[in-house]
């Protein structure tokens, strides 16, 4: 009796075993390449109120140099609020737990966290608040962004090109009502931003890559970086050329 019941009982562990392998193959998809298992990030993907697929950017560095800043987004938020005026309220921190606050004065209220990356691909997931100029909408949501950057030339000089699409969901449920009337404000958003976080990049980009020296000097004046953050600058940009 034992023998027979421990037989039926065997195909039930299969099935068991088999389902719970199914269900955490459906929990992991593919983005730009790279295995995601985070639920959230695939809400956002396979639910999104707004996609798009952003024109590539070019600029000095190389994709190296770009990884190191990519690992240190609190610095490279400094040195855009620095040298390009236009991003100057926009703040970046690290949290406890290794993912990041952002906030751009009134206007954008938020944290983002890494989600995967592998050889120049990266992944990740953003929520918080925006507001308008005008104060009359205040949209909520969740955003997943992916990069994919590699080394080519800009004429003579080694240069870095980002490719980079965005995942947007609202969670108003008002903004999802009226999607068509919302939506031609989000991309203007969406671009008015690019616009100002592709400038600063092209100009760090160059700083960087032509004049790290001078760029180096210009940093210790500064009173928001951290020593480690001027350390890492001196030993990884001056003394490797990792940008070069």
């Amino acid at each position: 009796m034992k023998t027979t019941t421990a037989r039926m009982g065997r195909p039930v562990v299969i099935l068991a075993l088999a389902i719970s392998l199914v269900s955490a193959a459906d929990a992991t998809f593919s983005l730009i390449g790279l295995a995601i298992d985070d639920p959230a990030v695939r809400d956002v993907v396979d639910q999104y109120t707004l996609f798009r697929d952003l024109q590539p950017i070019r600029y000095l560095g190389t994709a190296r140099a770009t990884d190191w800043l990519l690992d240190r987004p609190d610095l490279a938020a400094a040195l855009a609020r620095h040298l390009y005026p236009p991003v100057e309220r926009y703040h970046v921190s690290m949290r406890d737990d290794g993912s990041f606050d952002v906030t751009d004065l009134h206007a954008l209220r938020g944290s983002f966290r890494l989600v995967a990356r592998g050889d120049h691909r990266r992944v990740y997931f953003c929520r918080g608040t925006f507001r308008s100029l005008s104060r009359i909408l205040e949209i909520t949501g969740e955003m997943v962004i992916t990069l994919e950057y590699h080394d080519t030339r800009q004429g003579e000089d080694p240069a870095v090109e980002v490719a980079s699409q965005l995942y947007v969901r609202l969670d108003n449920i008002v903004a999802h009502g009226v999607s068509k009337i919302v939506a031609p404000l989000l991309h203007k958003v969406i671009d008015r931003r690019v616009a100002n976080l592709t400038a600063a990049t092209q100009l760090i980009g160059e700083r960087i890559a032509r004049d790290p020296e001078r760029l180096y000097g210009e940093m210790q004046a500064w009173t928001d970086l951290r020593p480690e953050d001027l350390a890492a600058f001196r030993k990884t940009i001056l003394e490797e050329r990792i940008a070069q």
